[in-house]
């Protein structure tokens, strides 16, 4: 069996199929392990021997001899015990990687706010249309808006309006390099009051 192991141990690059091959050839055919004899663990490459041996089972119990008694461990009472807060004032702790913990943080906070899209595509989906459909309203009452007033433009009272504009008499806010008021104005040059 010490022969077979290491064969086997030092053919370790080679398959089973071929060890089992040696084993068969004529120099080794007196010599053929029984199954049950070699066992392999989950990498079926690896050689591993069964060990034959087995835990006992004993369930005699085990009597204190005589002359000896058993005395239980004096536990000291903890009433004098006081545990004190630890100090924040004068801490000497240092953070260590410093700089790992943000480059954390930071991956952390990415993988967050991928997982909140997510989870409110939709939802968010629904605000957005939401937003849109109010602008949209708004802007269609701005165009029914500017079509009333096209619908209730006038050229003829448009082009009257421009030709009162054009024959206003236009009162000056000074006269002879005084600011006056526009009733003195208005009689200095001979027009009725307004």
């Amino acid at each position: 069996m010490a022969l077979i192991t290491r064969i086997l141990s030092t053919a370790s690059k080679i398959s089973f199929s071929n060890n089992i091959r040696l084993l068969s050839t004529q120099k080794f055919a007196n010599i053929t392990p029984s199954f049950s004899q070699i066992t392999f663990n989950s990498n079926n490459w690896i050689y591993r021997e069964n060990d034959r041996i087995q835990a006992p089972i004993n369930k005699t119990k085990i009597d204190i001899p005589k002359g000896f008694n058993y005395i239980q461990p004096l536990i000291e009472p903890l009433q004098n015990l006081v545990i004190e807060a630890p100090s924040t004032v004068n801490s000497d702790v240092t953070i260590e990687a410093a700089r790992l913990i943000v480059i954390r943080r930071k991956k952390m906070k990415k993988h967050k706010l991928r997982k909140l899209r997510k989870r409110m595509k939709f939802e968010w989906a629904k605000v957005r249309q939401r937003r849109e459909m109010k602008k949209e309203k708004l802007f269609q009452a701005e165009l029914i808006q500017q079509c009333k007033e096209a619908e209730a433009f006038s050229a003829e009272q448009y082009v009257e309006d421009k030709l009162n504009k054009l024959n206003e008499i236009v009162i000056p806010r000074y006269w002879k390099g005084k600011r006056l008021p526009e009733f003195i104005i208005r009689e200095k040059m001979g027009l009725p009051p307004k």
